[in-house]
């Protein structure tokens, strides 16, 4: 049997351990040496039957034979032991106590010797009490005490015998004895200290294989937990790359990112369905999905205990099974309605308030289980998800809040002009009275000319056709409506504004030229904003000129410049101070004593937004000049400004 090496290896551990391998060797070998004493007994009586009385070799042999029992009896008992180390050291005592006895018997031969007739026979008996000795010491050295509790009575009580008689050659006998003794003795004594050291290195290189396999078995552990680790990351690493080219491809609108993203779910979970879903109470309405087959729409609304997003949205992770079926959810009033095997959902909050959940399913149960990256890379779509509607809503309201503010603005820009405009219409409208009161005095005064009378109608007409043209000018420019961009002239724009402009003009005795490029390519713009633009730059450059005493002059001019339009409008004023002039955008920052600062603020948004830029340069003589682009127009991108416009709506 081997011994069982503990986990540590403390010194008195291995001491106990080493102590009950050598019990156990011990009795190992014990049948080898009581059979040798079963069989050399009875050949010594045999031997000895002539020269001794046999009524003394009976007693002595059965004496000896029934303690070489007693050691076979212990050596079967103990083979029969279940739990052998329990109770070792009873069992080493024990079998010292029959070796002693046993040695003892042996040591009887000492009447043996003493009844011999002859040299002879006391030779012999002491040739086979030596090799008995020998036999014990072969047999019983891995326990020192049994070997030595078994040689003691065996070999002294001859050895004194031998040695106190006055025959010199029995008193060399039993020298001889002694010098066999110890030597017996002492090889027992290393033989043990080998088989001790022995055992202990046994002992101790199975401690250390044992940490070695164990140590073996945590590094195995490791690598398996790291390689597990790196494949994890390295999935990590691919998920968040396609998250990243999923939210970093250009795209115009929240739906298409978000369609994008439920597209890129759907290859990523391994599942046909993709639905981002809007909950109010218990309403469940499908705002976007992905269904190959269209088994659910846009639109579609189903009360939500029905959908496994009612667990969904009270769930405090992502919500994941692979085999519905399979596990309590196949009683879900979802599975027995649609038999959905398989599902991932994450809530989706926008603006930190509930808003609905974002969810992956599929009919047939998925082969593989979630893992820890899908959990976590549901969430953080569901979260940018929400970011990407809370984005989108607060763009519509900064825009709607826009247009507002640039109606407010072209109300107060015809406030300012009110006066004017009053003065140009009052113009026809007296006009029109006073040919009206013609025509009347030529019919009371009697018969008059129908040709005469035609040419004063026409003027009528005339001038009531241009008063109607400002009027709608007027309306079409205060009234609010959606942005439009189209496909323009820039001519067409200033054309349908000349009046204003002029008007403008001439209120404030300041001479407007125009200097437009020919054969400028179309601009894709919204006609009512750009109008406002340059109504608004006119306007300002008046106002700088208020104070000036040299040449008022205003040049309006557009040229193309590199793929774009740019308009600029000059005036001779006195210019503004180099430390002001980036502040001119700013919103509320103004030089007017009585202005808002709001005019070229709204003018800069406006522009940006169809893709341009407002800026301001001092001119090489008086005056500023204010510049600003707009994109060439092209069918691509006249497409895309239509759907902006129809989406901000």
């Amino acid at each position: 049997m081997n011994a069982v090496a503990p986990p540590d290896l403390a010194p008195d551990t291995i001491a106990r351990h080493i102590h009950a391998k050598q019990v156990r060797l011990l009795y190992a070998q014990a049948p080898l040496g009581a059979v040798a004493s079963l069989l050399v007994a009875p050949i010594l009586a045999l031997v000895l039957w002539e020269a001794i009385p046999s009524a003394v070799l009976l007693s002595w042999l059965t004496l000896l034979e029934i303690t070489v029992l007693v050691r076979l009896a212990l050596v079967i008992a103990f083979q029969r032991q279940p739990d052998r180390d329990a109770a070792i050291d009873h069992w080493a005592t024990r079998y010292t106590w029959a070796c002693a006895a046993n040695g003892v018997c042996w040591g009887g031969c000492v009447f043996l010797l003493a009844l011999s007739p002859s040299l002879v026979h006391q030779a012999f008996i002491a040739l086979v009490l030596g090799g008995v000795l020998m036999g014990g010491v072969l047999t019983m050295t891995p326990v020192l005490a049994t070997c030595v509790a078994y040689a003691l009575p065996l070999t002294l009580p001859p050895l004194l015998w031998l040695l106190l008689q006055d025959d010199l050659l029995r008193a060399a006998m039993g020298a001889t004895g002694v010098l066999y003794l110890l030597l017996a003795l002492g090889t027992a004594h290393r033989y043990h200290q080998s088989l001790t050291h022995s055992l202990r290195l046994a002992l101790e290189n199975l401690g250390l294989a044992r940490s070695y396999a164990t140590a073996k078995e945590q590094a195995e552990a490791s690598n398996r937990q790291l390689a597990d680790q790196q494949a994890a990351l390295k999935d990590s690493v691919e998920a968040l790359r396609e998250f990243y080219q999923a939210i970093s491809t250009p795209r115009r609108h929240a739906s298409e990112q978000i369609q994008a993203m439920l597209a890129l779910g759907c290859q990523r979970f391994g599942l046909a369905i993709g639905i981002l879903a809007r909950i109010e109470g218990e309403r469940y309405e499908v705002i976007q999905v992905i269904a190959p087959h269209g088994e659910i729409a846009e639109g579609d609304v189903l009360a939500l205990g029905d959908t496994y997003c009612h667990d969904t949205v009270h769930a405090q992770s992502p919500l994941s099974f692979e085999h519905a079926a399979a596990d309590h959810w196949c009683q879900h009033p979802c599975y027995l309605k649609f038999r959905l095997e398989a599902y991932l959902g994450a809530p989706v909050q926008v603006g930190g308030q509930p808003y609905g959940t974002l969810c992956f399913c599929d009919f047939p149960p998925r082969p593989a289980p979630f893992s820890t990256v899908d959990r976590e890379l549901i969430q953080l779509m569901a979260r940018w998800v929400g970011a990407v509607i809370e984005q989108d809503r607060m763009a519509l309201a900064a825009q709607r809040q826009q247009t507002l503010l640039a109606h407010a603005s072209r109300l107060n820009l015809l406030g300012e002009m009110a006066s004017g405009l009053a003065h140009e219409i009052n113009q026809p409208i007296t006009a029109i009275t006073l040919y009206t009161e013609t025509c009347l005095a030529r019919l009371r005064s009697g018969p008059v000319d129908p040709d005469e009378l035609r040419e004063t109608l026409k003027k009528i007409a005339t001038q009531s056709a241009r008063t109607h043209t400002i009027i709608q000018h007027v309306r079409q420019f205060a009234r609010q409506s959606k942005p439009q961009y189209l496909t323009v002239r820039l001519q067409d724009l200033l054309d349908d504004i000349d009046d204003f402009l002029h008007l403008e003009a001439r209120r404030h005795h300041v001479h407007l030229q125009q200097n437009i490029a020919p054969d400028l390519p179309p601009v894709l713009a919204d006609p009512l904003q750009i109008q406002q633009v340059i109504l608004n730059l006119v306007h300002n450059a008046v106002d700088a000129m208020g104070a000036s005493d040299g040449p008022r002059v205003i040049t309006v001019h557009a040229r193309l410049d590199r793929g774009v339009v740019e308009i600029g409008v000059r005036d001779t004023g006195p210019g503004v101070a180099p430390d002001l002039l980036n502040q001119l955008l700013h919103p509320f920052f103004t030089t007017k004593p009585d202005g808002l600062g709001l005019g070229l603020s709204i003018s800069q948004s406006i522009v940006e937004a169809h893709g341009g830029r407002l800026w301001a340069t001092p001119n090489q003589g008086p005056g500023v000049t204010f510049r600003f682009t707009l994109p060439v127009a092209s069918r691509a991108n006249a497409s895309e400004r239509t759907v902006a416009a129809l989406s901000a709506d």
